[in-house]
């Protein structure tokens, strides 16, 4: 590239970086008496950002890595630098993230109109895509990881955004706290690599390949982190218990940041997993993928269905890039944020409708609760056919971009197996939850928007206003075929060509998948009116309350019985030593004063009275001579005489 070209590169760069930040700095400074001013400048300037990504993005593609980066601080012998590399993974983020960030600020501004934290809620959404914007640009390790925790921070800002409501501050901590022991991880395993390569920089580690044990737990412990941030299995609870922040929130977490930021994470730096890695990798992405996906078969609450399939999805993305074709994982990374955010901001609207409606009766039901729901294509048709694209596409039925994205996934699992039984397994198991996946979309709009209301039949019930319904367009129409490839039912289009150069391609696949999911679409239709019901996967297998009765009361009894030994063992032989020393000077002080002062004192006393004694012989009284010449006399007859 030229120098200018280079120069505009990173211009363009940093504008995409800056304008998020600036506009969560400006929302703070802006007076609460005009906080509306918040609501115009910064959709604007995340609008801007978008563009410059895209622009960016699109006029480097398939073009060379460009990395950018300057000295930042010594380690020891390793000299860290701060930077951002581009390439086309990178370039797929920024239009990701910028794209669905912008949207999702557009949303708010009906969505969140009158709240009373307005200023804290746009200052936290800017900055957190500004922390995810950096992560997935930053070069190394050591700024991936500091991106990362800011990640995470932002998140429990917004999930915590209405803190007043005991659930909503319970669940900021909640995905704070797992977030952390997989953080921890991710620490050790970045420290590992230190040791083992010393350097922390992308580029430079993938030049390197050796395969060791210390390799494969420096991988493993960096999956922790990707276990965490993605909500994989077993700290996959935290992210339905985050739908409890505001809608427009859970649409840019399942779709563009926080838990993208797991998949992004094990697609940047595949080149250090090694085999046994990736196994272990393949077996909590499958397992999870399932898990989640019968958890979502059961659920009513509308948020959390959609929140479980985001962890189901994500399981799948995880497999992929177990299987070896991270490219096939960052494939569906891309088209799952464009039609997760539509169906999250779908659902925003219908929760702000009926809420809105409900306000203005006398009745009151859970407007989250699609058993409460029905019949809304009537009231809401613009909803009901963004949710039923939307759908369709995370369902992967043909003509939409979830069908390309999964097809890439099934030709990644498939081309894996090579006769091992466990990994046909991982196969069927990945079938299963395509499969799943169909039912409970299915189950979801049917509830949702056919069938009659079953709320309160008084309820006058309207579409969303015009900037809430206008982000929902544009996602619908990204999740149709043509944003990953031209081709219908080839997943090796432009986007996949893009990451992966070798793409496989097998034609049985794509029938095979079209086949499977037409016969999930004609079971889910059997099951449209049955009521799924297990109490077992309805509470996510328990697994709150495997953690409520091992690591929770266990962590209590740890705590209580280390305040106890401090308490009654450290602080009491604190207090000993301190009683003896106490004692001890008292006693000194005591033989200080009476003993050794009191002999001094003493012969200062004797000394004092003798020369009293004596003084008063010279006073010049007579009486006083006669008197001791007297005496002295009388001493002397008696000295004399016996």
């Amino acid at each position: 590239m030229e120098a200018m070209t280079q120069h505009t590169v990173l211009f363009c760069l940093g504008t995409s970086l800056s304008l998020p930040l600036l506009s969560a700095m400006l929302s703070l400074v802006v007076r609460e008496r005009y906080a509306w001013i918040v609501s115009v400048t910064s959709p604007f300037l995340m609008f801007v950002a978008a563009v410059t990504a895209v622009f960016v993005s699109v006029s480097t593609w398939n073009e060379p890595s460009l990395q950018f980066n300057c000295a930042w601080f010594q380690l020891g012998e390793i000299g860290v630098r701060a930077g951002v590399l581009l390439n086309n993974h990178t370039r797929i983020m920024l239009i990701v993230v910028t794209t669905v960030s912008a949207l999702v600020h557009i949303y708010s501004t009906g969505y969140m109109a009158g709240d009373h934290g307005l200023r804290k809620y746009f200052s936290a959404l800017g900055f957190f895509t500004f922390a995810m914007l950096l992560l997935c640009v930053a070069d190394n390790f050591m700024l991936i990881f500091f991106a990362w925790e800011l990640v995470g921070f932002s998140s429990y800002l917004l999930i915590g955004h209405w803190s007043e409501k005991p659930e909503a501050a319970a669940a900021a901590k909640k995905a704070f706290i797992f977030n952390r022991f997989g953080d921890a991880g991710f620490l050790i395993g970045m420290l590992l690599i230190a040791i083992s390569r010393n350097t922390f920089d992308i580029n430079a580690l993938s030049l390197v390949q050796s395969h060791n044990i210390l390799d494969t737990a420096a991988a493993l412990c960096i999956f922790c982190g990707v276990i965490g941030k993605s909500a994989q299995f077993p700290l996959l609870t935290w992210l339905p218990d985050a739908m409890e922040g505001p809608t427009p929130v859970s649409a840019l977490i399942h779709a563009a940041t926080m838990v993208a930021a797991g998949i992004f994470l094990i697609v940047r730096v595949h080149f250090i997993f090694t085999p046994e890695a990736l196994n272990v990798v393949v077996v909590f992405g499958a397992l999870t993928a399932l898990m989640a996906a019968l958890s979502a078969c059961v659920q009513h609450d509308l948020k959390k269905i959609l929140a479980y399939s985001t962890i189901s999805q994500l399981g799948l993305m995880v497999t992929a890039a177990g299987v070896g074709d991270p490219s096939a994982a960052m494939l569906h990374l891309f088209t799952h944020a464009f039609f997760k955010a539509c169906l999250f901001l779908g659902a925003g609207s219908i929760i702000h409708a009926v809420h809105h409606a409900q306000s203005k009766s006398l009745t009151h039901f859970d407007v989250q609760d699609v058993r409460n729901l029905g019949g809304l294509r009537r009231d809401m048709p613009f909803t009901a056919i963004a949710f039923l694209i939307a759908g369709a596409s995370l369902a992967g039925l043909p003509f939409f971009s979830g069908f390309l994205s999964k097809d890439a996934i099934l030709s990644a699992v498939f081309n894996w197996t090579n006769g091992g039984t466990w990994q046909y397994l991982i196969l069927i198991n990945t079938l299963i939850v395509s499969m799943l996946t169909v039912i409970y979309m299915f189950r979801l709009f049917w509830n949702v928007f056919m069938g009659e209301f079953r709320g309160a039949a008084e309820l006058d019930i309207h579409e969303a206003p015009m900037v809430m319904r206008g982000p929902i367009a544009v996602l619908m129409i990204c999740s149709i075929w043509l944003i990953v490839s031209f081709s219908p039912i080839h997943f090796d289009g432009w986007l996949y060509s893009g990451l992966n150069t070798t793409a496989p391609h097998n034609t049985i696949i794509v029938i095979v998948s079209a086949l499977w999911v037409l016969l999930s679409l004609l079971l889910a239709y059997s099951f449209r009116n049955k009521t799924l019901q297990s109490e077992f996967l309805f509470r996510s297998f328990y697994l709150d309350r495997v953690y409520s009765a091992t690591i929770i009361k266990g962590t209590s009894y740890l705590s209580q019985l280390t305040t106890k030994t401090d308490v009654r063992w450290i602080d009491g032989g604190i207090h000993l030593l301190a009683y003896v020393q106490v004692t001890v000077a008292n006693l000194i002080g005591w033989f200080d004063r009476f003993i050794v002062d009191g002999i001094v004192n003493l012969f200062a006393w004797l000394a004092n009275g003798i020369g009293a004694f004596i003084r008063s012989f010279q006073e010049g009284k007579i009486q006083l001579y006669v008197f001791w010449s007297s005496i002295a006399i009388v001493i002397f007859l008696i000295w004399t005489l016996f």
